[in-house]
């Protein structure tokens, strides 16, 4: 699978994520020299990866970044019928060391509103392509591999990240029927001229799961990186 690659100028530090639809787990960069300015000058080599929503990615120290999908998120997916949140990954390696990152949804989505929704998750080339404006229920969604190889293991001294983007999509056409509850009535009379009459009717309904967008739990998208130097499988 092939993702786009976009370099911008990062300043080093911690952005937070507003309000509860995504959040982000893990702040800090990972350095292997002991010289650097934290205003985003390096003084000598470090490695960096940071995932976030676009324009606010957070450095995950330990290598391991989670962005989370909840309540927010599953209200404006009840509401609209789809929803889509890009997620921006940042990444530098100095030196020979190459960087390589994988992508790891969830198991499963739950019993709420995503649970009930089909949820996707891929790379686009720009965040403005993880949009309801452009994707739409039926288009053909890559299945994987979620995987990237944003930096080779070729020397370098740049202090440019390399950015991706990657989707969540999720399209929702209601919540799942349960079963249908029926029911007849039949109504008797006898008429002036001393007959007798009946009448029946019936309806039925769908019985629909109650599922409340607010009680959505949260899900976890999580990243994690490696590195690796020239030889060494990616």
């Amino acid at each position: 699978m092939t993702t786009r690659r976009g370099r911008r100028t990062l300043a080093v530090t911690a952005a937070a994520l507003a309000g509860g639809a995504v959040g982000i787990g893990g702040a800090s960069f990972a350095l292997w020299s002991d010289s650097v300015d934290v205003g985003g000058a390096v003084g000598s080599g470090y490695e960096l990866f940071a995932v976030g929503a676009p324009g606010a990615t957070v450095p995950a120290p330990s290598r391991t970044a989670t962005f989370t999908v909840g309540a927010e998120a599953a209200t404006t997916l009840a509401r609209d019928g789809e929803v889509a949140l890009p997620v921006q990954v940042d990444s530098v390696s100095q030196g020979n060391k190459g960087l390589r990152y994988t992508v790891t949804p969830p198991t499963g989505w739950g019993d709420g509103v995503l649970g009930a929704a089909d949820v996707h998750v891929f790379p686009v080339p720009a965040a403005d392509r993880c949009s309801v404006d452009v994707l739409s229920p039926g288009d053909p969604f890559p299945s994987g591999p979620y995987d990237s190889t944003p930096v080779p293991a070729t020397y370098s001294t740049t202090t440019t990240p390399v950015t991706e983007y990657w989707c969540v999509y999720a399209a929702y056409d209601g919540p799942p029927v349960l079963g249908e509850y029926e029911n007849t009535a039949t109504v008797t009379a006898t008429s002036p001229a001393g007959e007798k009459v009946e009448d029946t009717d019936s309806w039925h309904a769908a019985v629909v799961a109650d599922l409340d967008p607010a009680a959505e739990p949260d899900h976890e998208v999580t990243f994690t990186s490696t590195t690796f130097r020239p030889g060494e499988q990616p």
